[in-house]
């Protein structure tokens, strides 16, 4: 199941999970860590629980997880502009929401990312490897 993909990534870098959520804490450090597959249409997308953000610590990140074995790591104020209030949802079994959308350049390792609600805003952010985000979890934790 694409939920659980690369989860032994931040468990084996002493990562404890928040219940059965995609909040993720190792002393001082917390993070989301969503995961997503490629669907149907050729896209990625997750979304964000507003619930879950509230989980979580001062200056969290967040760590994509894209099957197979690539990763978006940033600090998670990086994509505040695609969590406004305004493009918020809310659905009957996930509470409020953020619908995030990914378009993937794997030539030049950036992924284009945009609030479902708000496609015409975009951020580009770094793709990274596996060996990659090994080495920063292990500075983190």
């Amino acid at each position: 199941m694409t939920r659980y993909y690369n989860i032994d990534l931040l468990l084996d870098n002493g990562f404890k999970q928040f219940k059965n959520t995609t909040v993720f804490s190792s002393g001082h450090v917390s993070l989301i860590s969503p995961s997503v597959a490629e669907n149907n249409t050729g896209s990625y997308w997750f979304d964000l629980r507003k619930v879950n953000l509230n989980r979580l610590g001062e200056a969290p990140f967040i760590l994509v997880r894209i099957v197979p074995d690539l990763f978006i790591f940033e600090p998670l104020a990086s994509i505040d502009t695609l969590l406004a209030e305004e493009y918020m949802d809310n659905r009957p079994h996930s509470g409020d929401v953020w619908g995030i959308k990914m378009e993937l350049d794997l030539v030049s390792m950036q992924a284009i990312v945009f609030n479902v609600k708000a496609s015409n805003y975009e951020l580009k952010l770094n793709i990274q490897s596996l060996a990659d985000i090994q080495a920063k979890l292990v500075t983190l934790g």
